[in-house]
């Protein structure tokens, strides 16, 4: 995984919450801050020298807060973060220690930002972690607590407001407008439709970046994508009513259909795209039934594919 590839899965479940974080709890938008928990676990891992294998523990017994699938494929991934990560880590503990000061922009005023551009979801609350990945930037939300849609932001890479946005997009459009919650392993035509609907809220609230920006990948993966662009949408095409946590493994952190990571969420970004041009509002494509999705994903790529020949 690139330390520039971001926003991978809106399902992505943490490993755990052993020990509790700092709560700030106020109005539509409460905050959990993990950032002196990973502070306690660094301080702790350097103190002692610790080699990698000590280091792991400790992460696993003082911290144990990742963004990777709740399966041992996770596990696997979460050491390999940390490992990765560590020697980045010091130069980034002026902007850990800001914890949610960090976040580049007012939860808030983020939540306004997603309900004005959705037109649904004004009952949504929110509770939101801030946590330090591994440089990754892999925001994501993990499930409902207390009538609070959970929602998880990495700061250690600073100013993350664009992952802020696309993460509220995803809770809002569960929780407050279509409703559902299938999360991890939901069909492939889920996937393709919220993340394509965050990327485009984000270009929404936040105009005036390139489309790489919105997109969130590794440099490069927006151009490779665009020169597969008929072989990826035709092969998510193949699959929309497919689910489980494989078909998701497979069209985001694997190789999809052409060899490329994160197929579906370039899907969603070329559907929800072209569903915007055609005159659907956010608002419309918010308020989808789930049970369309597959019905109306494969009538836009078969549109798009078409146009491409």
């Amino acid at each position: 995984m690139s330390s520039n590839s971001s926003l991978f899965l809106l399902w992505i479940l943490q490993l755990g919450l052993g020990l509790p974080g700092r709560a700030q709890s106020g109005g539509r938008v409460e905050i959990v801050d993990l950032t002196g928990r990973f502070l306690a676990f660094y301080d702790s891992a350097t103190a002692r020298h610790a080699d990698p294998d000590q280091r792991w523990q400790l992460w696993r017994r003082l911290y144990n807060f990742a963004a990777v699938p709740p399966t041992p494929f996770g596990d696997s991934l979460a050491r390999h973060l940390l490992d990765s990560a560590w020697t980045k880590y010091r130069a980034a503990l002026p902007t850990i220690e800001r914890g949610p000061a960090g976040l580049g922009i007012s939860p808030d005023s983020g939540l306004e930002r997603v309900l004005g551009l959705l037109k649904c979801g004004d009952s949504v609350k929110l509770r939101v972690t801030v946590f330090v990945g591994g440089f990754e930037g892999n925001a994501f939300a993990f499930g409902v607590t207390n009538d609070r849609s959970n929602i998880a932001i990495p700061v250690e890479a600073g100013n993350p407001a664009r992952s802020v946005i696309h993460e509220f997009t995803h809770a809002v459009h569960r929780a407050g407008c279509a409703s559902f919650r299938t999360g991890y392993g939901g069909s492939l035509a889920e996937l393709v439709v919220t993340e394509g609907l965050a990327m485009r809220v984000v270009q929404a609230a936040l105009p005036g970046y390139d489309d790489e920006f919105y997109t969130a990948a590794a440099p490069g993966w927006l151009a490779a994508a665009r020169s597969r662009r008929t072989d990826i949408l035709a092969g998510v095409r193949a699959h929309l009513n497919d689910s489980g946590p494989d078909v998701a493994r497979r069209f985001t952190f694997g190789k999809g259909m052409t060899g490329l990571s994160r197929e579906a969420y370039y899907a969603g970004w070329e559907v929800v795209g072209a569903m915007l041009r055609d005159g659907r509002s956010l608002h419309e494509i918010a308020t989808l039934s789930p049970s369309e999705y597959a019905t109306v994903v494969g009538g836009v790529i078969d549109n798009l594919v078409a146009s491409s020949r």
